[in-house]
């Protein structure tokens, strides 16, 4: 059981870690990081599962919005090789 418990803290480190690394390194390429903006990250980062979800409902209801408002139309594909 203690083992079990010790992987999956493990797990949540690296992935913590990852997503710290993966976070702070985008906001400083993007010039926009201020001490708040990496405090937010590290915040964010920690609580990567929460985060996670946040995010994923945001998106799953702004694509339902999305379609509810303004259904989009294809265009139809255009082959360029015709069969002779």
């Amino acid at each position: 059981m203690y083992l079990l418990f010790f992987m999956g803290a493990v797990l949540y480190g690296a992935v913590t870690l990852v997503f710290l690394i993966l976070s702070s390194a985008e906001l400083l390429d993007s010039g926009l990081s201020t001490p708040n903006r990496l405090l937010g990250v590290l915040v964010t980062s920690i609580l990567w599962p929460a985060t996670l979800v946040a995010v994923s409902l945001v998106l799953a209801f702004q694509n339902v919005a999305g379609r509810v408002q303004s259904p989009r139309q294809t265009v139809p594909l255009r082959l360029s090789h015709h069969s002779h």
